[in-house]
């Protein structure tokens, strides 16, 4: 069914208050929605190592996926969306004088808008730079499935992929040998 222009505002509204709140929960920062498009970055402006901020990017567009296939319109119908994800250098900066604006620019963002324009519905794609920061990402092993090479409008042809899941990495293993050099050092503590 078709939506009014006032159901339509009423439901991006909605979705994005859930959208904001996982910003925060994953630690980036929000440059702006463009009609119905979401944009935000990771690593900026509070700056962070490369694979730690895909990461959060990466964990972010997760659940935003999984919030979305449980969030439904008024007639029950589903949303589908697309994400994309690319990292590299950007420009960003404070722009204008009514109602100065953060803004980014560069290839990069470029990029990863064309990642989500070619992404298939409900999924995740990424460059092979998002890719390979994921590989090295501090906290989580990724399930990353090589989607294979696209033809990118004004780039060509580049290699993408698809982020499908992400899994904790186990911490047992550190904590054991920190408590196994803790139990041969020499210690009194019945004092």
């Amino acid at each position: 069914s078709e939506m009014q222009p006032y159901q339509v505002m009423k439901m991006l509204n909605d979705y994005f208050i859930q959208v904001d709140r996982l910003t925060k929960k994953h630690q980036i920062y929000k440059v702006e929605t463009i009609g119905d498009a979401y944009m935000c970055v990771g690593g900026c402006p509070d700056r962070c190592m490369s694979p730690l901020g895909a990461q959060r990017v990466a964990l972010f567009a997760l659940d935003v996926i999984e919030m979305t296939s449980s969030f439904r319109l008024d007639d029950g119908s589903q949303l589908l969306i697309r994400c994309g994800i690319n990292s590299g250098r950007i420009m960003a900066g404070v722009v204008g004088e009514i109602r100065p604006h953060f803004s980014l620019f560069g290839d990069t963002v470029n990029i990863a808008s064309r990642m989500e324009s070619t992404s298939k519905s409900m999924k995740i794609q990424c460059s092979d730079a998002t890719y390979r920061l994921l590989r090295d990402a501090p906290d989580y092993d990724f399930n990353i499935i090589e989607r294979g090479s696209i033809t990118v409008k004004g780039l060509g042809e580049m290699n993408t992929w698809f982020v499908n899941g992400a899994t904790k990495r186990r911490t047992d293993d550190v904590i054991m040998d920190s408590e196994k050099d803790k139990s041969t050092q020499s210690c009194d503590y019945d004092r």
